[in-house]
């Protein structure tokens, strides 16, 4: 009895020790995912910042980054299962000696390498990095006309999470050959180079999904104030609180007659009060509901 209780005692100061390495590790990647997401989250809408390198705000969004993302496995597996299902019922029909040779040829490690290189540059080159192309679109005259299924996606994003669900259906895709690779011996130094280079895009396949989250996801829809500090707004004028930061506001200034919009910073210590009166999807409300176009 003393024994097991000593073994017991044991174990809970080792998952303590464990648990607080964990903790470290777990809030360094949560800060990693907040300051990549919340970056181009601002690099995107075209404002310059305040924010120190240390922000709580970071964490924070890292956090709501990691909830996204796994709130969207569910729509992966919806989509996934059918699919799965459909092949298994498919190599119901094959014969035994067909499907174990279907598995020999389909697993062969550097056809897989290379099938699992040219799916993640597709996906890298055609899907995860067009969303480089929005930037500063506060004050932008028009959205970009290309790619022109993704403004149409940022406009009306109702099929946003499933969109942000196949990027990361992609990057598992990528993990997944990655892992089949893993114990399997290179048998020359090309199959040792295309797992590397595997491995690499891999990891740039995981680098884009929070900028991703930061410039597709993050905040699109702005509180609507009734005044920019203490100074109400004029007939025909519309503002939006865009940003708090550690020593000022900023606001998005529209006038609805001349269609001039101005971002204006004011310090902290200039806003004493904010009466919000909405919240509005700020990219319809500023250029339309069709790509290129302006409201």
């Amino acid at each position: 009895m003393a024994d097991l209780l000593q073994n017991l005692s044991d174990r809970i100061k080792a998952l303590g020790s464990d648990w607080t390495k964990y903790t470290v590790v777990g809030s360094f990647l949560l800060y990693v995912l907040g300051y990549l997401a919340l970056r181009f989250h601002l690099t995107t809408i075209g404002i310059g910042t305040d924010l120190a390198v240390l922000d709580e705000r970071y964490l924070f969004t890292g956090a709501r980054f990691v909830v996204y993302l796994v709130s969207s496995v569910p729509s992966i597996v919806l989509v996934a299962l059918p699919a799965a299902l459909m092949l298994w019922g498919i190599s119901r029909l094959l014969s035994e000696t067909t499907r174990a040779k279907a598995a020999v040829w389909i697993m062969q490690p550097t056809r897989l390498a290379v099938f699992g290189i040219l799916f993640a540059v597709i996906v890298i080159q055609f899907v995860m990095r067009q969303c480089f192309v929005f930037s500063d679109l506060l004050l932008a005259p028009n959205l970009p006309s290309q790619p022109a299924w993704l403004v149409k996606l940022l406009l009306d994003d109702r099929l946003m999470p499933l969109y942000f669900s196949g990027l990361v259906a992609a990057c598992a895709v990528s993990l997944a050959i990655l892992a089949a690779l893993r114990n399997v011996e290179p048998q020359s130094g090309s199959a040792a180079f295309a797992r590397g280079l595997l491995a690499f895009l891999a990891a740039v396949e995981l680098l884009l999904l929070p900028i991703n989250y930061g410039v597709l996801i993050v905040d699109k829809a702005l509180p609507r104030v009734a005044a920019i500090g203490d100074k109400p707004l004029a007939d025909g004028e519309e503002a939006w609180l865009v940003w708090e930061g550690k020593d000022g506001v900023t606001f998005l200034l529209r006038s609805q007659e001349s269609k001039r919009r101005a971002l204006l910073t004011l310090p902290r210590s200039e806003v004493k009060r904010t009466e919000i009166l909405g919240f509005d999807r700020i990219l319809p409300k500023l250029f339309g509901t069709e790509p290129g176009g302006q409201r």
